[in-house]
């Protein structure tokens, strides 16, 4: 067979690659290459961008959430059980406190916000939050800590004096009387997450003692003991850090999917772009496929000339395509701040995601998805063109 000559095979190779770079006469069909290119390596690029930016958010968000609220929440657990909880499993943190919506105030402003009242020992041993603090040493019990964003609205600092209104149980027709209290300000944290940072504050549960009965536990794994611990707390009623955030998890879930597909069209029409390249080229090379036919060569032969033309061009646009969308990720963060200056408009409002800074997190499993999609796409794009070569009869043109 034709194709087995080493010779014949390196010819049909080269002619198939000159037809790529042949710029001289067929300048055409060289401008529809480089723009049929560049609309996949576009719609790659911002594919795995994308991707990647949807991922790293994700990732964050629930990391954040799980370091300051836990794996899971006991609703209901005597101080017996918990303390042989915490004996049996040393590694994990066991976290009792209580939660009441306040109001808290300074002289500049007042916010409402949820107010978490624990132990300091057990504030202490939430990594999430003293990896990110910022606190001066104070003895007394009226302490209190604020995030960074909350500070900033109440005009407060370490070591400033805050004012806390908590329901009382006194009550009036117009509704409970508000009990004040002036706490210390020990620390200030800053956990990266603008919903922490602002709704957020920590406090003694004994200077809180009556808005601290009912109380739950939060348990950190640690990526320890997961399974064991588990199986430990069925007699108990808990729930996951999933089953509390469903509808979150769901959202995330969702929309990275509609994003997806949204963006899978770039690539389809990039496909498009292939297939009408292919047509034009293929009428450009008319003669030379009609010479090709007179002298005996097989359509499957020439079919596959122009199939590897097309597969060297597309094979190097997803490579690039690649590329290019692992530094747009890598450098997502940078790219925007470039962008929101020049616009003077703010494309990453912290407030509406929750996350003061745009994250990423490439997924080599997702590249390596989108690769192939995009492979098998471009090449049956490929293919269909070149029906049109059966169509080709030399006896026609000699005629």
């Amino acid at each position: 067979m034709i194709w087995r000559n080493s010779i014949l095979r390196k010819i049909f190779l080269k002619l198939s690659i000159s037809y790529i770079f042949n710029s001289k006469k067929d300048k055409a069909f060289s401008t529809s290459t480089i723009l049929s290119s560049f609309a996949l390596i576009l719609g790659i690029s911002i594919l795995i961008t994308v991707m990647s930016v949807m991922n790293g958010f994700r990732e964050e968000l629930v990391s954040s959430l799980v370091g300051v609220k836990g794996d899971l929440t006991i609703l209901d657990i005597s101080e017996n059980d918990l303390q042989k909880l915490k004996n049996r499993f040393p590694e994990n943190n066991f976290i009792r406190n209580s939660e009441n919506k306040i109001i808290a105030s300074s002289d500049s402003a007042i916010e409402g916000v949820l107010m978490k009242t624990l132990s300091y020992s057990d504030f202490k041993s939430m990594p999430k939050l003293n990896n990110n603090l910022y606190e001066i040493d104070y003895k007394e019990d009226d302490w209190v800590f604020i995030g960074v964003e909350l500070a900033k609205i109440l005009n407060l600092k370490v070591g400033d004096q805050i004012t806390l209104n908590t329901t009382g149980s006194d009550m009036t027709i117009l509704g409970p009387i508000l009990n004040s209290d002036l706490l210390t300000i020990k620390g200030v944290f800053n956990l990266g997450m603008y919903e922490f940072d602002r709704y957020y504050i920590y406090s003694n549960n004994t200077y809180f003692k009556d808005i601290s009965l009912n109380s739950i536990v939060d348990v950190y794994f640690n990526g320890n003991n997961e399974n064991l611990l588990l199986d430990e707390l069925e007699q108990f009623n808990f729930l996951s850090w999933s089953e509390q955030n469903s509808s979150l998890s769901l959202a995330l879930t969702t929309e990275k999917n509609v994003m997806f597909i949204i963006l899978f069209f770039i690539i389809i029409i990039s496909c498009f772009t292939i297939i009408s390249n292919q047509v034009f080229f293929i009428k450009e090379k008319y003669k030379d496929i009609v010479l090709l036919k007179s002298i005996g060569i097989n359509t499957y032969i020439i079919n596959l000339i122009f199939f590897i033309n097309s597969f060297i061009v597309s094979f190097v646009s997803v490579i690039l395509g690649t590329l290019l969308g692992i530094i747009l990720s890598i450098n997502i963060g940078k790219i925007e701040k470039i962008l929101s200056y020049f616009l003077d408009y703010s494309l990453f409002n912290n407030e509406i995601y929750y996350l003061s800074n745009l994250p990423y997190l490439v997924k080599y499993n997702d590249i390596v998805m989108i690769n192939v999609i995009a492979l098998t796409s471009v090449l049956i794009a490929s293919v269909i063109p070149l029906f049109r070569i059966y169509k080709i009869t030399p006896n026609l043109i000699l005629r």
